[in-house]
């Protein structure tokens, strides 16, 4: 799935770093609940775009080991 073009810095450089393998499906999860909390207005971009972070059986994460 694609992420706008207006996706906020913070989701981008969690995705990216998710992307090269340097954090696994919890850290990704964990990373995007503490920018949330930091920031409430990101929830909209995160429940529209990013809702398949939640859920293990809806994408498939990266193998860490």
């Amino acid at each position: 799935m694609p992420i706008p073009n207006n996706t906020p810095a913070i989701f981008d450089k969690i995705l990216a770093d998710y992307r090269h393998g340097t954090i696994d499906a919890d850290v990704t999860r964990a990373r995007i609940a503490d920018a949330i909390k930091g920031k409430p207005e990101l929830q909209a971009f995160k429940d529209k775009h990013l809702a398949w972070t939640d859920h293990d059986d809806a994408v498939e994460w990266l193998d860490m080991n």
